[in-house]
This record gives C-alpha cells, sequence and structure tokens, in this order.
C-alpha cells in the first residue's frame, strides 16, 4: 500500500471513528483524496474504511515520507476542528499522530492554536459576507 493511501485510509479511519460520517466529512475525505492523486480503486479503498472503519494506529505507522506526515498532520487538526472545536478523542488522534510523527508538543500546540484562529477569521468572514446583498 502506497503511502498517500494509508494517509487517506488514516484520515478516514479517524473520522469513522467517530460514528457514521455527515456529508462534510464525506466532502472532506473525498478532498483529501483528490489532493493526494488516489486514482479510482484507491479512492474505493478509502471509501470503504469511511464506512466500516479501520485502524488508524496501524495505518499511521505506515507514513514515513515526512511530507505525507505533515499532510496527514494537518487533516487530522482541520478535521477535529470541522464542528469548531476539538474534543477528547479528538485530542488523542492528534496527541498519537503528533508522537508516531516525533512532533515536539509545544509547535504542536501552537500549530493548533493557529488553526484555531484561522478557522475563527474564516467563519468571521462568511458571517459579513452573508450580510451582503444577493442579486
Amino acid at each position: 500500500m502506497s503511502e498517500k493511501l494509508s494517509a487517506c485510509k488514516a484520515l478516514a479511519a479517524m473520522i469513522r471513528d467517530h460514528g457514521t460520517p455527515g456529508v462534510d466529512e464525506v466532502v472532506y475525505v473525498a478532498h483529501a483524496a483528490l489532493e493526494l492523486g488516489l486514482d479510482t480503486n484507491e479512492n474505493a479503498e478509502v471509501q470503504a474504511v469511511l464506512q466500516n472503519g479501520g485502524d488508524f494506529q496501524q495505518l499511521i505507522t505506515q507514513i514515513e515520507t515526512p511530507e505525507l506526515q505533515l499532510f496527514l498532520f494537518r487533516r487530522v487538526v482541520s478535521a477535529s476542528l470541522i464542528d469548531a472545536e476539538i474534543n477528547d478523542d479528538e485530542k488523542k488522534f492528534i496527541a498519537n499522530t503528533a508522537e508516531a510523527f516525533n512532533y515536539q508538543s509545544e509547535v504542536v500546540e501552537e500549530y493548533i492554536s493557529w488553526m484555531c484562529q484561522g478557522m475563527d477569521w474564516e467563519r468571521k468572514g462568511t458571517g459579513i459576507m452573508s450580510r451582503l446583498p444577493r442579486a
């Protein structure tokens, strides 16, 4: 299995661990698969994990390329923020990912803080845009 496929399947496993994925989560995983350039068969494997679950811990051990580790870590954090807050289970996924990739906890916390600020900024922009007249 390629590292790209492992990364996307890990993301799907994390999302599935929280229950049946909603539309936003399905779209989120599909965008990750597209960004990684997965083919139709690989995407079907990812969708199977999204529907049936998978072993997140086992999948992240297969990702050794620093760029793919960063890709997955970024996606794990942003997936955790889809609903605007990080719950205890999501904190565990973030911590497990950071630990598996040997990331420093101070930098991880700084990144999470920055992501939260970015999400707040985006929500504020959406609120402003919603007040604009529609043609």
